[in-house]
């Protein structure tokens, strides 16, 4: 079970990560809010109740930042 601290220390280290992907905060919120391709369009904000997910979320952003996208 998540708790409530757990999903705050996990949004914050990802929205970390997207702002550094994706270039501003507003873009990094945009894309945790939106359906991702590359997470068999889940939203990302949505796979940060479990840390399995939270991991997929952290490992798109960084093939995104290496340009790998398959």
């Amino acid at each position: 079970m998540t708790t409530e601290i757990d999903f705050t220390r996990r949004l914050a280290s990802v929205t970390a990560q997207a702002i550094d992907t994706l270039g501003s905060r507003e873009d990094a919120e945009r894309w945790l809010a939106s359906a991702a391709i590359g997470l068999d369009r889940y939203r990302p904000i949505d796979l940060l109740q479990t840390s399995e997910g939270t991991e997929l979320v952290k490992t798109l952003l960084t093939r995104m930042d290496y340009g790998v996208y398959a």
